[in-house]
């Protein structure tokens, strides 16, 4: 039996959670380009964050900040677990992970809840919500 296009979405969701936490981990490192269109091609027009401590920030304001968090965590390093696929159809995918960020001797978890959308003008998923609570 062939895959459904909601698993064939629900995958590509779940590549483009691994795929972002790659491009950011070398932005926050100021590896890679130094063009923030490369981390904005993974989000929708209408995406916004709810930080763990509940700042909503539109994307607009998250663009903004970018340039200046290029390069303001070296040795960063972001590892995506627990990846899981809460809900998928042909276009929308609901995911949760756990991110777990290491920096020097300081480690960090949170739990995040993911909506991430089609998008006719890209090739793969973009993100329109993101929800991170801290773990621990």
């Amino acid at each position: 039996m062939p895959p459904s296009d909601s698993n064939l979405f629900g995958e590509a969701a779940a590549r483009s959670v691994i795929d972002l936490h790659v491009v950011l981990q070398a932005w926050f490192n100021a590896e890679g380009s130094d063009d923030p269109a490369a981390v904005l091609a993974h989000f929708d027009a209408d995406f916004r964050i709810i930080s763990p401590l509940g700042k909503v920030t539109p994307i607009a304001a998250f663009a903004a900040a970018l340039p200046g968090l290029r390069g303001s965590r070296p040795g960063l390093v972001m590892r995506i677990s627990e990846l899981e696929l809460r809900f998928g159809d042909a276009a929308t995918a609901l995911v949760s992970y756990r991110e777990t960020q290491t920096q020097g001797t300081a480690v960090t978890e949170r739990l995040s809840t993911a909506l991430l959308i089609a998008s006719d003008s890209r090739p793969h998923p973009v993100w329109r919500h993101l929800q991170e609570t801290w773990l621990g």
